[in-house]
């Protein structure tokens, strides 16, 4: 059954791809459709998403962390894009993919009308995609979003980021400029590989996940990008613990089944 318009929603379709709907907006987190297979990159996706394109419905947005690697844009991912009314990325990938897709650098911000009238603000944000003090180039080149406004949930989505200054830099920003978090968007999942930077983790590990909510204190946290990909080194029961240990559990959003619909509950106070 599809949520109501008013719903504050995520569906998780498998590893860092989910449908969050806000303010009656659906926003796709990106896009990754593929069947399990094997790429070029080395990359194995190793598990089936829940639906194809097919099955999502009507998408408003697409918020693409990064098209570089095969987890966070895959084949199929890429055929969609040109079906959606606007795609933020990075400034790269508006370069790599087109003009359809609009290129944000950190701290600008789009604003889009979402059905009833209200104005939804995406602000792209500072993500580190390895440990800090590396800069990885053009292949590094990665962003993270906020989304807010009057009467929305401010939502924080980490996109590949690794670093937990990074994440609190973005979360006392957030917090000056617009108020608490409400919900945090965390991609996790340690991902790693021998190629690159001799196996440092490039997402959150399950313990710095921890240590960014609780520096960002949300409502509630969505853990996504720990399950589907060979990358990923750490999963979503690794998360449980860590969460465990900061007290914090009980504010993960539990993501399975996947495909299911979960209700983010409901949000006081938004002014």
């Amino acid at each position: 059954m599809s949520p109501s318009r008013s719903a504050f929603t995520v569906t998780h379709i498998g590893g860092p791809t989910a449908i969050l709907e806000i303010a009656g907006l659906r926003i796709l987190i990106d896009p990754a459709f593929d069947q399990p297979k094997k790429y070029p990159s080395g990359l194995e996706k190793t598990l089936a998403p829940a639906f194809g394109t097919g099955g999502i419905g009507a998408i408003d947005l697409v918020l693409l962390s990064h098209d570089q690697h095969d987890d966070n844009l895959d084949d199929s991912g890429r055929e969609l894009l040109n079906e959606v009314p606007l795609v933020l990325s990075t400034p790269g990938a508006r370069r790599r993919l087109g003009v359809h897709v609009t290129g944000l650098e950190s701290w600008a911000s789009r604003e889009v009308k979402a059905p009833g009238g209200a104005t939804v603000k995406i602000t792209a944000v500072p993500a580190l995609h390895g440990p800090d003090g590396v800069d990885r180039g053009e292949d590094g080149e990665v962003t993270g979003f906020v989304i807010s406004g009057t009467g929305v949930p401010t939502t924080y989505v980490s996109g590949d980021n690794a670093s937990v200054r990074v994440a609190k830099e973005v979360g006392d920003r957030i917090k000056a400029d617009i108020g608490p978090v409400d919900t945090a968007v965390l991609f996790a999942g340690a991902a790693r590989t021998p190629a690159i930077l001799d196996n440092a983790p490039l997402t959150l590990t399950s313990e710095d996940a921890a240590r960014v909510a609780r520096d960002l204190d949300p409502r509630k946290v969505v853990p996504l990008h720990t399950d589907s990909w060979n990358i990923y080194s750490e999963d979503v029961e690794s998360l449980v613990k860590a969460f465990e240990a900061q007290g914090i559990a009980g504010r993960l959003v539990d993501l399975k089944p996947a495909g299911e619909v979960k209700d983010l509950g409901e949000v006081k106070d938004l002014g």
